[in-house]
């Protein structure tokens, strides 16, 4: 799977919410978001609720990942937050690395990266 960028009518979705450059973002439609292979990693996201069975989204920079069927503006809404957040952290290193302390901390649902991704969603493209 390639991916795509946006169309004109995500990239105003990206800018609504906060992405500085709507136009690097890719979208991948996949068939299942897996856990790492790694048998320490996959523990982990085991025990604070991360990248489970029912993960249908996930943002790696500028490249969000969403599973088949499921793409819908409040999911792209949410992903395209996670990327202004990488954005403002500055590069993938530090954000995963907040991304993931704060998931520790607090669990996957109260982690303030997913809170803001939440405050963020919209249900139709504007």
């Amino acid at each position: 799977n390639q991916g795509r960028l946006l169309t004109a009518d995500e990239q105003q979705l990206a800018a609504l919410v906060g992405v500085a450059n709507p136009e690097r973002v890719y979208v991948y439609e996949v068939a299942s978001i897996k856990r790492p292979e790694e048998p320490e990693l996959a523990s982990l996201c085991e025990q604070f609720g991360f990248l489970t069975e029912d993960t249908i989204g996930l943002t790696l920079g500028y490249g969000i990942y969403i599973k088949q069927g499921y793409l819908t503006t409040r999911l792209l809404s949410h992903e395209l937050r996670h990327v202004y957040q990488y954005e403002q952290a500055g590069s993938t290193e530090a954000f995963l690395t907040r991304y993931i302390g704060e998931i520790m901390q607090f669990g996957y649902f109260n982690a303030p990266y997913e809170i803001d991704a939440r405050a963020h969603e919209k249900d139709s493209m504007l």
